[in-house]
């Protein structure tokens, strides 16, 4: 995802007069830098790759803007953008289960099964064993 941080006047034109760069810091925790006597700059930033079936959004905002004294009235859009990112499944986000239980119980004993994903479940996950049984893994949990 590239986001983009422009410097315009209140016409919309761009604004490349600046004398000292002016940092915009967006609320997801990155910044882009705008340069002496430019309007503009991006910074790229991996979009999210979840093992969740389905499309996803990620909305981020400005947060604050540093390095913008000389102007009379610098105002920072309050404008949030949205990006869809299309899911795309793949090798990499295949989801295993395990099952385990031990080598050897006592006669008349209770044999315990575990259940184990490799990445945390989005919804309760229940798994229905050949032997009657069921295991439910609670959403955000493995085991």
């Amino acid at each position: 995802i590239v986001y983009t941080a422009s410097l315009v006047d209140k016409n919309g034109a761009p604004v490349t007069n600046i004398t000292n760069p002016l940092t915009v810091t967006l609320d997801n925790g990155q910044s882009i830098t705008i340069g002496v006597n430019q309007s503009s700059a991006s910074v790229s930033v991996v979009a999210p790759d979840d093992v969740y079936k389905g499309d996803q959004t990620v909305t981020t905002a400005i947060k604050g803007v540093t390095g913008g004294e000389h102007f009379e009235n610098l105002v920072p859009g309050t404008d949030k953008v949205t990006t869809t990112v299309t899911d795309t499944p793949g090798t990499d986000n295949t989801t295993t289960v395990t099952l385990t239980a031990p080598n050897a119980v006592n006669e008349g004993g209770q044999i315990t099964y575990t259940a184990t994903l490799s990445n945390k479940a989005g919804t309760d996950v229940t798994l229905k064993l050949d032997n009657g049984s069921s295991i439910t893994i609670k959403a955000g949990d493995t085991v």
